[in-house]
């Protein structure tokens, strides 16, 4: 638990562009505790330390704190979500959620939100060249092997962080130093396939290295482990393998010999493999309570109880008409705190009427939920379905974040990157085994499938696994797919291409062929960052 340690201190950065000189002094909206100019900084122990610590909680990791203007908005992990029709932001007061839905896909609705991504993922890069750069002049003060492990760390967010770029972005600025001046900040964007060897190769060095150790998250304290980096690097070939890049038949098979190097380094393994059960006490709900299980590969940390530091993903579970419910002794069952109640992520019909009628993943109280019992015994009916796996009723009722951290890398999802590497690359019986590992332990039987079928049967596999995990737009965007209804609680779905598919809820209720133009699938460049940066002279295609 790094949480207790945490000093961001104001360690001069550039960012690019508009972010010239910027400080490095965010941690949950909090101001440093201490500044120092870069010439001071570097010189002790704990100030690497804290340089270290402040990667967990800026760019990619800061996404989870952040919305598009204020107030009850969905998050920026949501925005894909939201994009795709397939989760609703209930509230719709935000021009986002309303350009989405309408279809209305211009630089004006949208510039907002590119520029929050933008400029957390390039802070994110500042913070991790800052560690690159520095942990390893530290002799005398650091042993080799801590500067070691400092830049392993620093590698793995630079490398998460311009993985999200890219894939939001396309081709984007590269920045692998710190800057600590004016000269040379305008950069022209680099090829995003030159940007993906440029992650491969910081990740190759410290998946394939000694510098990380070969432990579970939680077993290391909750930092950077070897499985994380060779985790991140199969998502990264996955990616690579698919659209726009189309990597093809090479990266597949390397997607799944990644995931296989974290399969068979035995750190990691399913909750409950053998199959689970439908309470309270399941996987399911161990994974979204678990602060310990090895199943978690890479979780954001939260802990408002020790430390202030809450998950706000608990007021977003369930709709405002919550609310309003009141116990047997006409006593408010849920407290406002500094929040609200409101479901600015509901789940499609589509998601929910999908899984099979003996999925427990389906089922009440796993992912979803549709009824709650109150400390009086009284149980009360959601307008809407809600967030199971985000809901935190010690959090609610005494009005408050919640402490559970959320999940960013499972096992499953690891198992399922090697089936589908591997079924993409005609070794479909072996695809079949890692498919089924995560089919049995939800309480399906095993799928027999092949071709097509197969890889249709991983992607729902994917959707159902991870509902609300942010898988799916990423997962439109590299097959150029999208999923249709193929039966009520059959366990299907129908993976159509996008451009002919039947795009849910645009606007929300409302079915409409095609509603997701291929320029929408990237994000528009920020104007700021265009006005600011004379390099940066073409638009994304599409956004006018």
């Amino acid at each position: 638990m790094k949480l207790h340690k945490i000093h961001i201190v104001a360690i001069l950065f550039l960012g690019a562009s508009s972010m010239l000189l910027s400080s490095c002094n965010k941690f949950l909206e909090e101001n440093p505790l201490d500044t120092k100019v870069a010439t001071q900084f570097w010189k002790t122990a704990s100030d690497a330390k804290s340089a270290v610590n402040g990667l967990y909680f800026g760019g990619v990791p800061y996404l989870h704190n952040i919305d598009v203007d204020g107030g009850w908005t969905p998050k920026a992990t949501m925005w894909g979500g939201v994009m795709s029709g397939l989760f609703v932001d209930k509230r719709k007061d935000r021009t986002f959620t309303n350009a989405s839905e309408n279809g209305t896909f211009n630089i004006e609705s949208f510039n907002s939100t590119a520029q929050k991504l933008w400029s957390e993922y390039y802070i994110g890069i500042s913070r991790a060249n800052f560690v690159i750069a520095n942990a390893p002049k530290m002799a005398g003060v650091l042993d080799e092997a801590t500067m070691n492990n400092y830049l392993a760390q620093g590698k793995f967010f630079r490398a998460l962080a311009y993985f999200s770029l890219v894939k939001d972005f396309g081709d984007v600025p590269l920045i692998s130093e710190p800057y600590t001046s004016t000269e040379g900040i305008f950069k022209e964007r680099t090829p995003a396939v030159d940007i993906y060897k440029f992650i491969e190769k910081d990740l190759l060095e410290i998946a394939e290295g000694s510098a990380l150790p070969n432990k579970a998250f939680y077993d290391n304290g909750a930092y950077v482990t070897k499985p994380m980096a060779q985790s991140l690097l199969a998502q990264v070939y996955l990616q690579w393998a698919g659209a726009p890049l189309n990597g093809g038949i090479e990266y597949y098979t390397k997607a799944a010999d990644m995931a296989k190097k974290v399969i068979t380094g035995g750190q990691h393994a399913l909750i409950d493999p053998n199959g689970t059960t439908n309470g309270r006490n399941s996987a399911f709900n161990i994974i979204k309570t678990t602060k310990s299980s090895n199943e978690i590969i890479y979780a954001k940390e939260y802990d408002m109880t020790n430390f202030n530091v809450g998950n706000s993903y608990a007021v977003r579970s369930i709709g405002a008409d919550a609310f309003q419910w009141k116990d047997t002794s006409n006593k408010n069952v849920f407290k406002p705190g500094g929040d609200v109640l409101y479901n600015a992520y509901l789940p499609s019909n589509i998601l929910i009427n999908s899984y099979a009628s003996n999925d427990i993943r389906g089922m009440e109280k796993q992912f979803f939920f549709r009824e709650f019992t109150d400390a009086t015994k009284l149980t009360h009916t959601l307008n809407n379905i809600g967030n199971w796996a985000w809901f935190d009723s010690t959090g609610l009722v005494n009005g408050r974040d919640g402490d559970y951290n959320m999940p960013i890398i499972r096992y499953a999802e690891i198992l399922l990157i090697a089936a589908e590497g591997l079924a993409r690359t005609g070794q479909e019986a072996e695809a079949r085994g890692y498919l089924n590992q995560v089919r049995k332990r939800a309480g399906l039987t095993d799928e027999t499938a092949s071709g097509s079928a197969l890889i249709q049967s991983i992607l729902t596999e994917r959707f159902h696994e991870f509902p609300l995990e942010f898988k799916i737009w990423d997962d439109i965007r590299r097959t150029r797919l999208y999923p249709e209804e193929d039966g009520a609680r059959s366990g299907r779905l129908k993976w159509t291409p996008l451009a002919s598919a039947k795009i849910q809820n645009k606007p929300e209720g409302v079915v409409k062929v095609g509603a997701i133009p291929e320029h929408a699938l990237l994000w528009p460049i920020p104007l700021r960052e265009m006005q600011a940066n004379p390099s940066l002279k073409n638009q994304n295609p599409g956004w006018n």
